[in-house]
């Protein structure tokens, strides 16, 4: 499957949650098992020392790996992150974006497997590796 990575941003743009809105999260490029996305250096997302916050941190890992994901599966898989382990290696200090890189490692029927390195100009601040779960509509409960 090829991937035209303009054509995901621009779509990705048009779509995306409110919640992917407020941290302005910015898809920069897609292809099979791998994603990078952009998240601008803002007050808003700092913490009390001026640094980006850990856990505006953690989102940006969560959402790229799961575009990465999509990248294999579509966007209409049904998937939800398992685990999500985040290592904080360096404060995330401005003027600098983030920029996130997400490859998966291991795309199964079920289980996924992957890894987020984020990057405030060019220290490596943060290590993520993440576990999401596909799941079929035919293992969601009827009603009796």
């Amino acid at each position: 499957m090829t991937i035209d990575s303009h054509e995901a941003a621009r779509q990705w743009n048009k779509e995306k949650s409110h919640f992917v809105e407020l941290l302005d999260l910015h898809l920069v490029h897609v292809e099979r098992g791998k994603a990078v996305m952009r998240m601008p250096y803002r007050a808003e997302i700092s913490n009390g020392t001026g640094a980006v916050h850990g856990g505006a941190i953690v989102s940006l890992c969560d959402t790229v790996f799961y575009l990465a994901l999509a990248s294999i599966y579509g966007r209409e898989q049904d998937t939800t992150t398992v685990s999500l382990q985040c290592s904080f290696l360096a404060p995330a200090l401005p003027p600098h974006d983030l920029i996130a890189e997400a490859t998966v490692l291991r795309s199964g029927r079920r289980i996924c497997y992957g890894e987020v390195h984020v990057r405030s100009g060019e220290k490596l601040v943060a290590h993520a590796t993440l576990n999401f779960l596909n799941t079929y509509p035919e293992e969601k409960p009827t009603a009796s």
